[in-house]
């Protein structure tokens, strides 16, 4: 009787590490699928930047950025922006001098409206690329009283 239960151990062993493996590549494979959808938004998302016309892109952009507090977006508004994300995405946008990273191959830097986040009242996460290279910043903006938006970059890096 002990004989076979020692014989069969290892059987079982087998079959409970096979079933443990078999859910993991389960999960995995989920979360793969997630990340492929996430990325052909994101590449749907840049194919259509246009900094030019970032409205309808930004009601796009609305299901995952971060929201501003009630407090922080009256705030902004007080002090002149109307739409407070749009309008400093759109400012942001159209500061390439921010980006502190050299294009390489001929490239220019630009931001990356679909992948700039407005955190607080006060700090920003920028995508930028140029085609050939990527990557991030964080910066601290203030708005004074006249709606006027001055940047400040905190940190960088490259992908």
């Amino acid at each position: 009787m002990i004989t076979r239960s020692v014989h069969l151990l290892p059987w079982v062993f087998a079959l409970a590490l096979a079933v443990t493996c078999m859910s993991l590549y389960a999960k995995l494979h989920g979360t793969r699928d997630a990340l492929r959808l996430c990325e052909l938004e994101s590449q749907d998302f840049r194919e259509q930047l246009d900094v030019a016309n970032l409205a309808p892109l930004l009601s796009i952009q609305r299901k995952i950025q971060p929201r501003l507090s009630e407090f922080e977006l009256r705030r902004l508004q007080r002090k002149g922006l109307i739409n407070p994300v749009f309008d400093l995405i759109q400012d942001l946008a159209s500061r390439a001098d921010l980006i502190p990273a050299e294009a390489f191959f001929g490239g220019s830097m630009h931001i990356i409206t679909g992948e700039t986040y407005v955190l607080t009242d006060r700090w920003v996460l920028a995508g930028f690329e140029d085609g050939h290279v990527r990557g991030n910043l964080w910066l601290e903006y203030d708005v004074d009283q006249s709606g006027s938006i001055t940047w400040r970059v905190l940190g960088w890096y490259m992908n």
